[in-house]
């Protein structure tokens, strides 16, 4: 077209510009790129000459950014981003199968909006199937051929991390989530933000009584009481009514529509000795389909977004 400006910008380029900006050194990018030094030079010369300014200030601690340098390594990541993204469409365009997918529950709501809907839109001739299984099964779900990948939390006791690896299965950490107190929203310490040791007492947590929640057994002697329920109903039913609190990892579960109307509130564990973090992992079996191989991908790159 009559008038258009040409250039002559390579995404090689922006890709060795990005990696010595995190790596902060010439040569650190170089290692990372697995390129020879005056390659990666080469490339960061010639795309300061294409922009008209100097991306990099050198000195004897490494190289750090100009100004110019840092705006344009935001606008390179996201070309990037966006160039990988139109490449993976191309390369797996077409794809077909199905994919079984099994999860603690707690964990499957976050799944479907956040994984499993824009995964479809990407791949929409590959079938994907949830599994609500409990934390205790999830080995046993893989192991049976029920599943080829599971999403859970690694709860205390329960060994899932041993399991695994004693199965020769992959497991990847996802996100780890903070355990945190719900609490219903009409009751007299709902009005507090900080509670304390000593108001534990004069509350009962409810948990599940099937055994394998070891997490809210962990907790139940710092309370005044408890209760002992077979279904998660019923569990948030005594809550909602002021009866007793419930413990669950709290980025996952305020996402309950419970908590998003206000019918609960959130508030911190009392208890500084504690360990409560929450791991999420992923595991997987030796040989996945290739559509499970693509959710797989999809999933390690893209669990946490939003969180």
């Amino acid at each position: 077209m009559a008038g258009a400006e040409r250039w002559n910008m390579r995404l090689e380029q922006l890709e060795y510009f990005v990696a010595a900006a995190e790596a902060g050194s010439i040569s650190g990018a170089a290692q990372r790129l697995k390129v020879s030094q005056p390659a990666v030079s080469a490339a960061l010369r010639s795309l300061e000459e294409e922009l008209g300014g100097r991306l990099f200030s050198r000195g004897n601690q490494g190289i750090s950014l100009t100004l110019l340098g840092r705006l344009t390594c935001d606008d390179a990541r996201k070309m990037l981003k966006l160039a990988r993204g139109m490449l993976a469409r191309g390369r797996n365009a077409g794809a077909r199968g199905a994919a079984q997918v099994c999860a603690q529950p707690l964990l499957s709501f976050h799944l479907t909006g956040n994984i499993i809907v824009p995964f479809r839109e990407l791949h929409p001739d590959i079938d994907v199937f949830v599994r609500n299984v409990p934390n205790a099964d999830i080995v046993a779900e893989l192991k049976g051929g029920r599943a080829g990948i599971a999403v859970t939390l690694v709860a205390l006791g329960l060994k899932i991390r041993e399991q695994a690896r004693s199965m020769g299965y992959d497991m990847v950490s996802l996100y780890t989530d903070e355990r945190r107190m719900f609490i219903g929203a009409g009751h007299p310490l709902a009005a507090r933000e900080k509670l304390t040791p000593e108001d534990l007492q004069s509350l009962r947590i409810a948990y599940y009584s099937h055994g394998t929640d070891t997490v809210s057994r962990l907790y139940a002697p710092y309370f005044g009481g408890e209760y002992r329920l077979a279904n998660r109903e019923d569990i948030l039913d005594l809550v909602l009514r002021n009866e007793a609190v419930f413990i669950q990892a709290g980025r996952m579960f305020r996402r309950d529509y419970r908590v998003e109307k206000g019918m609960m509130v959130e508030r911190e564990i009392p208890l500084p000795d504690i360990d409560h973090s929450a791991p999420i992992v992923a595991i997987r079996v030796p040989e996945l389909s290739p559509a499970e191989l693509l959710l797989w991908e999809y999933l390690i790159a893209h669990f946490s977004d939003g969180l």
